[in-house]
């Protein structure tokens, strides 16, 4: 279930489900919830409410609190405010405390100058099959780490890691954000000397996921959880379609002036633009928003899909917030050349309407579990 904890701040209340999936119903959760949501009043009084009792709750040793506390705390914090990495160490450090349980091999696999952090997750011993999962535009990689109990009983282990412009990858490294996601994705394949795996893209993930599978022959089937038509439309979602048909226009003349008289309005009063700016730049190290907004618009399934042949799972959330929901049919025609294609929506009627499914993770890795376990007949295009 979706809760809005914080009236008309649907980008704060996203983070919050996201981070406390599965901890609604913790009585002590209950309790910081009611300090912690009448401080909320701007992203300064996020930070220091939800630090606060990340400090709380780690100096208690309750430590899966601690992490998804600490998880919020940075998530607004841009990469010039000395408190970000911190607050980010102290939120991976907390996870790993809280799960002590993973049966995993840390790795550094060389890329470019430097090395992208990568799991290797036994999950289910004797398993015979890879699922690699790839990133979305704000996530570690530790956020899926969290729930590989969903893929046990499957014949499938998991490699994790943090991509270009990525949680450590980009935190530690410096390691900007990058459209060609198969270069790194290659790149893992032939570090761990793998011949075939499965592929799931979680979040922008899910652009990755296709673009990787349409280079990569090595990936057989692909998960978009969830689906990801368009960059340049993720970022401009629910402005007025006169803007962003104007937008457009001015990005394609180059024409810097236009776009920032055209976004102003929208930023001072946009949270969930303004974050996804802020943070694009910083996963980006563009300078402008013409810059940055023209590199956003290189992420984009059109002209690609096409390449795709594996079989592929598209989830959709009918009430996503960052992916126009109609973007869905673009992405089906485009991948016309899979081998199989799978639909799953979610509605407010089955739960998961939400973007990844928020609030209800649950269900989008059972669908996940049924297309790895009854994979698509070849040529048929099914929903689920």
């Amino acid at each position: 279930m979706f809760f809005e904890y914080l009236k008309g701040q649907q980008q704060m209340n996203l983070q919050i489900n996201r981070q406390l999936n599965g901890l609604h119903d913790n009585p002590k959760v209950k309790q910081d919830l009611k300090v912690v949501i009448p401080q909320i009043q701007d992203e300064e009084s996020w930070f220091s409410a939800w630090h606060t009792v990340g400090e709380k709750r780690e100096r208690q040793a309750d430590f899966a609190l601690a992490c998804a506390y600490f998880a919020l705390a940075q998530f607004y914090l841009n990469k010039h405010d000395s408190r970000k990495k911190v607050t980010v160490h102290r939120y991976l450090n907390n996870f790993y405390r809280s799960h002590p349980e993973l049966n995993y091999v840390e790795y550094k696999v060389p890329y470019e100058n430097s090395y992208l952090p990568a799991l290797k997750v036994v999950v289910n011993p004797g398993a015979h099959k890879t699922l690699l999962i790839i990133n979305g535009f704000d996530s570690f990689m530790e956020e899926i780490l969290a729930v590989t109990d969903f893929f046990k009983g499957t014949d499938y282990n998991l490699i994790l890691f943090d991509g270009p412009g990525q949680g450590r990858a980009l935190i530690d490294n410096g390691i900007l954000f990058t459209p060609y996601m198969e270069k790194a994705v290659t790149q893992l394949l032939d570090y761990f000397e793998l011949q075939e795996v499965d592929a799931l893209g979680v979040s922008w993930g899910g652009y990755f996921v296709i673009r990787a599978a349409a280079y990569e022959k090595r990936i057989k089937q692909v998960i978009c959880f969830d689906f990801f038509y368009d960059g340049l439309n993720v970022f401009l979602n629910g402005l007025p379609s006169e803007t962003k048909e104007r937008l457009r226009s001015a990005l394609e003349q180059g024409n810097e002036t236009s776009v920032e008289k055209l976004l102003k309005p929208f930023i001072q009063t946009n949270a969930d633009l303004k974050f996804k700016l802020n943070k694009g730049f910083e996963n980006t190290g563009t300078k402008t928003l013409c810059s940055l907004l023209k590199q956003i618009a290189l992420h984009n399934v059109s002209g690609l899909g096409k390449k795709v042949t594996a079989d592929v799972l598209l989830l959709a959330g009918s009430k996503d917030q960052y992916v126009p929901f109609q973007d869905l049919a673009l992405e089906q025609a485009e991948l016309r050349s899979a081998r199989s294609l799978t639909t799953k929506i979610f509605t407010e009627k089955t739960g998961g309407e939400q973007h990844c499914q928020a609030g209800r993770y649950d269900l989008a890795l059972n669908a996940v579990r049924i297309f790895l376990n009854q994979p698509a007949l070849p040529g048929h295009e099914t929903s689920i």
